[in-house]
Formats: structure tokens, C-alpha cells, sequence
């Protein structure tokens, strides 16, 4: 076992090394300390604010919350492994990479040494989860920090255990003989129904006898729901839950202050014994790991080659496209053709026949039947996020563009197409994503408005006044305020992705190059840079046309003493968009002058990923 354990050590020491190397380049010291920065100021202190104060609650209230916790808490994860155990499916996968692979099966090592290799280098993952949950959780105090961490180590390690040895169990039935496997196979299920069937007259009883909720809760739950009105009715299924009862006790003998020590510790023994128990189920487990690991290891290595996600798709969803491409025709639709195909295979006249029913079906069902207030909101809110952020994030949110083909620079540049012409048409696929996801949000926002209007609240959507003012009804103020919204998302969510093409052309390496995004500390950074700059710029364009549009509103309002009329917000927005659409054209051509003296050089498109 020790030479295992030195390759652990080895493997980790690389990571680390590899890690402090990239360091030594700017790029990645600046957007490891500016990612730091942002997590240290504006994620972490809140956060630890809110769970301080949090875990003071808690710790106030625990001993009456404690026994209904303990008792729900372990019912609900005796129900939930049982289902588990009744799917009637499992991998015997061994998590290592081909090469490990290669080097530890032919190697003079005992067959659960290999497994015990495979569990220990899981640990990795599963500590910095462990330790991601206590410090989130511990409310800032090293005490509660480190119970946390070591109780939620143990519970993550014991289910990483059971996931591994329930895999390795299901596919050994099928190495075994059939009559073999079927009896195990009956033992199990029968075991499970069984155990699901004692539950449901429990739970039957329990949802009968609790009254409804109004006042104390706590008082109102802990009876039906208390250890001692289950030992009272069902004896046999309070015994079933013991177990987990003693799994769900470690978690919440964190919050009461009142235990040693040592009570603590003792909470601690049920779970260490049955990490060790699992442990030995794991490693001393006779299925045949090895096809499926090197399998599966094939498989995460293909994905990450060019053309898996094409690979995946059906026969028929391959001769899908965005739209339909002439044999001839100008080159940059070719461009974008390919791009929109990147994002999704559905013809666009499709997505737009689809959304134009459903929209118009909604608008009409919500005459018929009164939406409430409540969900009107939602509705509301989560249009709203959807009209402002996606267009601004247009060029962040999807990747099918420069950022994408810069890595086939060599190839991409034999293409017979100007250079402006190939930096606009890159543009265009983010950008007509977004503006499709925002003109939707508007339609959802038309059929609340539609919804408020039947309901006789106009006040919910916040144009009642100003329907007054501009001499309208609330649903035409609406309407023409949704058409000005049209104009501006589109050139927003082109501008967005202007600059961010931008960006990777004036400074690749400091932009991640392909679909997928790494999620290091150093690119994260990275992208909070750039994503400030970006803001910053995105500001800047969007004032000329605002200027313009002030400048009309003084004038009319103020000068000519004319009042506004709703048919004028629409040309508002035109107004608006006509100058940012003006800089987006003068930044396609400066776009076009930096592709056609790109020099796509092997470091300047270095796309190395911190840790790897």
C-alpha cells in the first residue's frame, strides 16, 4: 500500500507545483488575487454575518427544534435509501484515468490496494467539499468549524462509500449465476418494499393526525412528529429509524453548546464504524471494475475532444439547422450558421412559430382564468432578469464565436471573407440568442400585464400612472414600452458581445478560449477584470444615445411645452439605439483591423488551465 500512497502524495505535490509555476505569469497571479479579492470582500464577510447571526438563532431554539429534526431528518433518509436500493441499476466504476489504469493493473499490487487507491484519491474532492460546507456554515468560530468539518467529512465519505459499494454490488450480479443473482436480487428488493410499506402507513397517519399549521409551529409538529408518538404507534418502524436517527444526532450535536467533549466524540463512534465498514464492503467487493473504469475514463477524455457534443446527438437531430443554408451565398452566413449551431439545432422559424403560439395561447388563457397576485409577481421579477441581464451579458453567457474559433485561428483565416465581415458575423450568434431570451421575457411581461389588467390591479405592474400621464390605457403604455425595449436589447446584447470579442482579439490570453469555461481561481479573476472593464465600456456607448434621447424629452417637454405621447416611446427607443448602433459598426471594423493582423502564435493562445 505505500507505493500508492506515494503516488497519491506525488499527484498532489504536482498539482501544487504546477499550480505555483503558472503563478510566475501575471495573468494568472493578477486574476488569482483579483478572484481572492472579490470572494474575500463581497462573498465571504456577508455570508459569514448571516451565519453567525443564524447560528445564534439556532443554538437558542435547538433544544425544541432538536427531537422533531433528529426524527424527520432520519425518516426521510431511511425512505430515500430504500428507493435508491430498488433501482435495479449500478456501474462498477472505479474512478482512475486510463493511464492509472494501465500503470496499476499490470503492477504487483493486491486487487484492494488498487480499489483503496481509488477511494483515498476521492478523499481530495471530498475534503474540500467538507471543508467548503463547515467554514459557510460555522458562522466565523474555529470550534464549530472543526465539528463541522469533521462531521460532514464522515457523512460525505459514508454516502461517497455507499454510492460506490451499492454500484459494485448491482454489477456483480451480473458475473454471478442467475438462480445466485436472483435470490440477491429478491432478498433486496424484498427488503426494501418491505421497509417502504412499514413507512406508508406511518406517513399516512402522521400527514392525518397534524393539525393545521397556525401559531407555534414547533409545538404544533413535535407531536406527531416526536420519537416517542412513533414508539407509541409504530413501534417497529422507531426501531428501523434508530440508525439514522444516530447519523442525523451527529449534525445536530454541533448546535448544542450544552455537550462535552467527550458526548461529542461519542456522537462521532456510529459514523467512523460505518465508514469503516463501507470501506471494507468497497475494497473487498470480487466485481469486475476494470472494463467499466476504463470505460468510463475513455469516455470523460472523448468528451473533452472537438466534436463529442456531435457525436452525442441522434442521426436525425444532426440534419437540423438554424436555418437553411444555400450551396451559395455570402460567406459570413455560413459563419453564423455555424455559430448558431453551436447553441442550439432548432430552426429559428421554429422557435419563433413555438414561442408566437404558446405566448398567444397564455395571453388568452389568463382572460379566462384569474392568475394570483403572487404568481403575477413572479412572473413579473423573473422576466425582468431575464429583459436587463441577458442582454447585458450576452457576450459572457454564451461562447459561440471568436472566443471559440480563435483556437482554429490557422484554419479560420484561409477563409475567403473580409476581415470586418467575419469579427461581425462572430458577433452575431451571441447576439441573436440573447435578443430571442429578452424578446420572450417581453412577452411574458405582456401576458402579466394582460393578467393584471383582467385581475382590475394595474398597480402591479407599475403603469397606472403613468398610463394617465402619456393619455392611454395601462396595456398600451405597456405594449409601447415592450416595442421600445425591443431596439435597445438588440444593439445592448450586440455591443456586449462586440466587446467581448473584442477583448479575445486585443488580448487572448486573458480571455478563456473555447465552449467551456474553467472554474480556476486565476480565470475567475480573469474574468471579473475584464467583466469590470466591459461595464465600463458598455456605459460609455450607452451614453450618446442617451443624451440624444434627453435632449428630445427637454426640448419637447420643457421648450415646445408638448406633452408625450405613448406612440413616441417606441421612437425613443429607436433614437436611443441609433447611436450605439452607430459605435457597434465603428467597433466591427476596428474588430475586422485586429483579425486581419492577428498573429496567432502558440503563446499568445495559450489556454492552460490552473491545477491541470
Amino acid at each position: 500500500m505505500s507505493p500508492l500512497l506515494y503516488l497519491a502524495w506525488r499527484s498532489l505535490r504536482g498539482r501544487v507545483v504546477g499550480w505555483l509555476r503558472l503563478m510566475k505569469q501575471p495573468r494568472y497571479l493578477v486574476g488569482t488575487l483579483a478572484g481572492a479579492t472579490w470572494v474575500g470582500l463581497f462573498a465571504l464577510r456577508p455570508m459569514l454575518q448571516i451565519n453567525r447571526d443564524a447560528a445564534l438563532y439556532l443554538v437558542e431554539d435547538v433544544s425544541e427544534w432538536a427531537p422533531l429534526l433528529e426524527f424527520s431528518s432520519a425518516l426521510l433518509l431511511l425512505i430515500f435509501v430504500s428507493l435508491w436500493w430498488l433501482w435495479p441499476y449500478g456501474k462498477a466504476l472505479v474512478e482512475l484515468t486510463e493511464t492509472e489504469l494501465h500503470l496499476l493493473l499490470p503492477a504487483p499490487l493486491r486487487r484492494r490496494h488498487i480499489i483503496q487507491y481509488a477511494v483515498l484519491r476521492s478523499q481530495w474532492g471530498v475534503l474540500f467539499g467538507a471543508a467548503i460546507v463547515a467554514f459557510f456554515s460555522s458562522g466565523g468560530r474555529l470550534s464549530v468549524f472543526a465539528w463541522r468539518l469533521l462531521t460532514t467529512w464522515l457523512l460525505l465519505t459514508l454516502w461517497n462509500l455507499h454510492a460506490r459499494g451499492r454500484g459494485l454490488w448491482m454489477a456483480q450480479l451480473s458475473e454471478l449465476p442467475a438462480a445466485r443473482a436472483w435470490r440477491r436480487r429478491v432478498l433486496v428488493v424484498g427488503t426494501a418494499s418491505l421497509v417502504l410499506m412499514m413507512v406508508a402507513p406511518a406517513i399516512a397517519a402522521l400527514v392525518a393526525s397534524v393539525p393545521d399549521i397556525q401559531g407555534d409551529v414547533s409545538k404544533t409538529l413535535q407531536g406527531p412528529l416526536s420519537p416517542d408518538w412513533f414508539r407509541e404507534h409504530h413501534p417497529a418502524l422507531s426501531v428501523l429509524v434508530l440508525p439514522f436517527r444516530w447519523l442525523s444526532r451527529v449534525v445536530l450535536g454541533g448546535l448544542d453548546m450544552e455537550l462535552t467533549v467527550v458526548e461529542r466524540l461519542g456522537l462521532l463512534v456510529w459514523p467512523a464504524l460505518l465508514v469503516f465498514a463501507h470501506n471494507e464492503w468497497v475494497v473487498r467487493s470480487q466485481a469486475s471494475f476494470e472494463d467499466a473504469s476504463l470505460a468510463r475514463s475513455r469516455r470523460l477524455a472523448a468528451s473533452q475532444e472537438a466534436g463529442a457534443r456531435f457525436l452525442k446527438l441522434k442521426q436525425s437531430q444532426r440534419r437540423a439547422a438554424p436555418f437553411r443554408l444555400r450551396p451559395q451565398g455570402r460567406p459570413e452566413l455560413g459563419i453564423l450558421w455555424k455559430n448558431l449551431m453551436l447553441a442550439h439545432r432548432t430552426p429559428l422559424t421554429t422557435i419563433g412559430a413555438s414561442a408566437l403560439l404558446i405566448l398567444t395561447a397564455a395571453t388568452a388563457a389568463v382572460t379566462w382564468v384569474s392568475l394570483p397576485i403572487w404568481l403575477i409577481g413572479i412572473l413579473v421579477v423573473g422576466a425582468l432578469m431575464v429583459l436587463v441581464m441577458t442582454p447585458l451579458t450576452a457576450g459572457h453567457q454564451w461562447r459561440n464565436d471568436l472566443r471559440t474559433d480563435l483556437l482554429r485561428a490557422e484554419l479560420i483565416r484561409t477563409w475567403p471573407v473580409a476581415g470586418w465581415r467575419l469579427f461581425g458575423a462572430e458577433v452575431a450568434g451571441p447576439a441573436i440568442i440573447a435578443s430571442l431570451y429578452a424578446t420572450l421575457a417581453t412577452g411574458v411581461l405582456l401576458i402579466a400585464g394582460v393578467a393584471t389588467r383582467h385581475l382590475g390591479v394595474d398597480d402591479v405592474m407599475l403603469v397606472s400612472d403613468t398610463a394617465t400621464a402619456l393619455g392611454t390605457t395601462p396595456l398600451g403604455v405597456l405594449a409601447a414600452a415592450l416595442l421600445t425595449l425591443i431596439p435597445l436589447v438588440a444593439t445592448v446584447a450586440t455591443l456586449s458581445a462586440t466587446l467581448q470579442n473584442l477583448v479575445a482579439l486585443v488580448w487572448p490570453s486573458w480571455v478563456q478560449l473555447g465552449r467551456r469555461r474553467a472554474g480556476s481561481a486565476a480565470h475567475i479573476g480573469q474574468g471579473l477584470i475584464t467583466s469590470l472593464g466591459l461595464m465600463v465600456a458598455m456605459t460609455i456607448g450607452l451614453l450618446p444615445g442617451v443624451i440624444v434621447s434627453g435632449t428630445w424629452l427637454l426640448v419637447q417637454i420643457q421648450v415646445l411645452n408638448v406633452a408625450l405621447g405613448a406612440w413616441q416611446l417606441p421612437l425613443l427607443g429607436l433614437l436611443t439605439a441609433a447611436p450605439l448602433a452607430a459605435i457597434i459598426a465603428v467597433l466591427i471594423r476596428f474588430g475586422g483591423f485586429l483579425w486581419d493582423r492577428l498573429d496567432p502564435s502558440a503563446e499568445l493562445l495559450n489556454t492552460a488551465i490552473p491545477g491541470r
